[in-house]
């Protein structure tokens, strides 16, 4: 139970502090017990990274553990200070960033780099957020840049995973086993077309990714593939002082050659772009899922200075290759659409879910055996996320070409990224665009950018006054009982 209740139709108790809205368990919000369940698979997808912590970083799986963790204990900033939604990794820009790492000498040369980035990542969402200027770059950026972007990070991360002498080819049947259940259950319209009519088919689709995970350590466990290997220990705590000697800059020292820092900035960008996408999804998100009793305050600008603080607390004490993003976007819309469907008894307040998911997922990452079942499968997991990924981006990236010409820069720029790297991709993809483009499209692309944004403003402003009105309504008795 939360000691503090809300008015109907209010805005949940919180502690507001200037742009923040500080809220804790069990004062502010309460425990929703179904969202213990997908917090818990949320921290299955977190050991996703171990193969890349220990074979691009170099981390002994002992510290790449504790950096999973550390990394997932940012998570809980998101509902402290005030956001709504279930936040998670850029995913789409961690192919890029491994391949760029990779090519880097091992050891300290890509910590330093990785550092590099995520602190430019993170003073860019601070200062677009604090000054609210993230929405007036967005707009800047052309939609077939946006497009390639995306589309290059998609297949990036297919391509990455789906090398001659990778995982799909050392632990093949744990793959397919994995890759089959979630594409049939998160994407198959044979499935899909179930899920209203259907609440075991609805089951099946909303928990897509676990039943993937367990169908993938059954079937690769089973044929051999993973090592299992349990201590008997069943909560266990991490060394956080041999993480931060190992990995964190106030430690191993910051890259002293500023070639590091200008090297980096293309990727901090490209990552920023990719993820401004997901601010919008999570508003519109909430918005689709509210309720009567409850206003959920939706902030831009809030959501990118947490990102940002979350970046920067990464990148001075543990660099993670996947930074943090705004949006985990399989659980967020879970946990949304049963916050809509459960009405107020089953869940009160969407801090209730969004608390509990989140501060399940990193107690979930303290339960020794997960881990330990987690890093004999991690490359096979990770296969998993970035192909999921990767179907994703490629969805999103056709919506954002605008035109045939859009399409042809779109697919171009994805090459470069993918056969030369963010950096290159990026700097390649404003030439072409330049190069391509006259100065009517240019025009018309900034008008688009302008048009799109003006709709998404008035479309978040129209459905915040019906909610009002509906609101209001409501406290005066004036619904029908079939409106409430």
């Amino acid at each position: 139970m939360a000691m503090l209740k809300r008015e109907y139709g209010g805005i949940q108790p919180c502690w507001k502090v200037g742009l923040f809205r500080i809220r804790l368990p069990f004062i502010h919000f309460k425990i929703s017990p179904p969202e213990v369940v997908t917090g818990l698979m949320n921290a299955c997808t977190s050991y996703g990274a171990l193969a890349v912590l220990i074979s691009t970083l170099g981390l002994s799986p002992e510290v790449a553990w504790a950096l999973v963790v550390f990394e997932t204990a940012m998570y809980t900033l998101n509902w402290l200070l005030g956001e709504p939604s279930i936040c998670g990794w850029i995913t789409p820009a961690m192919a890029i960033i491994i391949t760029f790492l990779e090519s880097l000498d091992p050891g300290v040369a890509r910590l330093q780099m990785l550092t590099a980035i995520e602190l430019e990542l993170a003073a860019m969402f601070i200062i677009l957020g604090a000054t609210g200027l993230s929405k007036k770059l967005n707009t800047l950026v052309p939609p077939a840049i946006k497009a390639g972007i995306v589309m290059g990070a998609g297949v990036n991360a297919v391509a990455v995973r789906l090398t001659q002498g990778g995982a799909v080819d050392t632990v093949t049947v744990g793959c397919l086993g994995g890759l089959v259940v979630v594409f049939l259950l998160m994407f198959s319209k044979r499935i899909r077309k179930y899920m209203d009519s259907n609440r075991f088919v609805a089951i099946l689709g909303n928990y897509s990714f676990l039943w993937a995970v367990i169908a993938l350590l059954v079937l690769g466990g089973a044929a051999g593939e993973f090592n299992f290997n349990f201590s008997g220990e069943i909560i266990k705590v991490p060394d956080f002082m041999a993480l931060f000697m190992t990995v964190s800059p106030l430690f191993i020292g910051f890259a002293t050659d500023p070639g590091v820092w200008v090297q980096a900035l293309p990727y901090a960008v490209v990552a920023w772009v990719i993820a401004y996408g997901d601010f919008v999804t999570v508003q519109q998100l909430g918005l689709q899922a509210s309720r009567d009793d409850e206003y959920i305050e939706f902030d831009p600008n809030r959501t990118n200075v947490i990102c940002g603080i979350r970046n920067a607390m990464l990148g001075l004490f543990a660099p993670y290759p996947a930074l943090a993003g705004p949006l985990s976007a399989p659980y967020c819309v879970a946990t949304y659409a049963r916050y809509k469907q459960s009405g107020r008894q089953g869940m009160d307040s969407i801090y209730d879910g969004s608390g509990t998911n989140l501060l399940f997922t990193v107690i979930g990452l303290f339960v020794f055996p997960l881990y330990e079942a987690s890093l004999a499968a991690s490359a096979a997991l990770l296969v998993v996320v970035l192909l999921i990924q990767g179907w994703l981006c490629a969805q999103i990236a056709f919506g954002l070409a605008r035109d045939d010409l859009d399409k042809g820069m779109t697919g171009m720029i994805a090459g470069f990224i993918v056969a030369r790297g963010g950096g290159v991709g990026f700097v390649a993809a404003i030439a072409l665009y330049l190069l391509i483009s006259d100065n009517d499209k240019i025009r018309e692309d900034y008008a688009y950018n302008k048009e799109l944004q003006r709709i998404e403003d008035e479309e978040t402003a129209r459905q915040l006054e019906a909610l009002r009105i509906r609101v209001e309504a409501a406290k005066a008795g004036q619904l029908k009982e079939e409106e409430k």
